[in-house]
């Protein structure tokens, strides 16, 4: 869990760098940490790396681990219609990651696990990742 710790520093930085509001840091902070933790609780990655950039008003960060392939674009929404009793554990790091960033993709690409998401920062709507 130091990575978590690590994380951490990592997304202030990318705030920093940003110029988030106060709010978007904190967003980003809860993002980069849930996404870390899943990796490293759950995928048996000897490796994460990390990285962010701006491009088009947009701002991109980037999870790529070893671990065993997992595409968390495809994981179910949770039905928080129910009570917390009768849901099904997990799967809430993965909601807010989606809930909190404009757009999120995954791809299996060299034995990696590569999720992207993006927070659209200025008035763009043009997103293209490859």
């Amino acid at each position: 869990m130091d990575e978590v710790k690590r994380a951490r520093a990592f997304a202030l930085s990318i705030a920093d760098g940003a110029g988030l509001s106060e709010r978007q840091t904190q967003n980003l902070h809860l993002v980069v940490e849930e996404a870390v933790a899943n990796i490293v609780n759950y995928s048996g990655a000897t490796m994460i790396e990390l990285c962010s950039w701006q491009e088009d008003g947009n701002l991109y960060v980037s999870f790529a681990d070893n671990g065993i392939p997992f595409d968390p674009t495809q994981y179910p929404e949770p039905d928080l219609t129910q009570p917390i009793a009768m849901r099904a554990i997990g799967g809430l790091g993965i909601h807010y990651i989606r809930k909190m960033n404009d757009g999120m993709v995954y791809r299996r690409q060299n034995g990696k696990n590569i999720l992207t998401v993006w927070k659209t920062l200025g008035n763009h709507s043009n997103i293209n990742i490859h």
